[in-house]
């Protein structure tokens, strides 16, 4: 008996956007950390109609002023980020190289920020509901923060380092989203802890 063979020799060998298997990985990987951070916020909300005042301990206007700037560096770096992802669509090798090093270094900004608004926070985690909750979200945030500055570096020195492998545009592609989403976790974050003292400070 013949078989049927089906010839697939001039199919690409690497696919972009949802096309690849890698993107559905990130996608579900963004489900999940999201899901982390919105029970995480449904938890604040949910401690702040049981605690009365609140918060029970204001951190200084200070503090979200660093809160606000650390946001704007993240949306900032989405920029870049996306000129990355663009570039390794196209194979332009200088673009991935500018777009992964500015959004990296917007990003190692922002971060740095973030330590200072740890080290102002007037209260350690254990210090009572509030403080536990600014810091579980804070800290949950700080790791995606982490991850998407660590593998962007490990992409960058390829760039510069090699080999650049083709599959290595397709890495960069499918990090454009998962960078995009630690910006929008920075400006939950932003919106849950630092917007409520900006505006509790200027009502007192």
């Amino acid at each position: 008996m013949k078989r049927k063979t089906l010839d697939v020799s001039e199919l690409p060998t690497m696919a972009f956007g949802h096309r690849d298997p890698l993107w559905w990985g990130v996608m579900l990987s963004i489900a999940i950390e999201g899901s982390m951070l919105v029970l995480m916020t449904i938890s604040y909300f949910y401690v702040q109609d049981r605690v009365d005042p609140w918060p029970p301990d204001l951190p200084a206007r200070s503090l979200a002023i660093v809160g606000t700037i650390e946001m704007a560096l993240w949306l900032v770096s989405c920029w870049p980020m996306h000129v990355a992802s663009k570039s390794a669509i196209k194979g332009d090798l200088r673009g991935m190289r500018i777009g992964m090093v500015a959004s990296t270094a917007i990003g190692v900004a922002g971060a740095v920020l973030r330590g200072f608004e740890f080290a102002m926070l007037p209260f350690r985690w254990d210090a009572g509901a509030y403080a536990s909750c600014v810091w579980g979200l804070l800290v949950i945030q700080s790791t995606h923060q982490i991850t998407g500055l660590f593998e962007n570096g490990f992409f960058t020195a390829i760039l510069y380092r090699g080999p650049i492998e083709q599959k290595h545009r397709s890495d960069i592609e499918v990090g454009a989203p998962l960078w995009y989403f630690v910006a929008a976790g920075t400006v939950l974050t932003w919106a849950v802890i630092f917007l409520q003292i900006l505006v509790t400070r200027r009502a007192t």
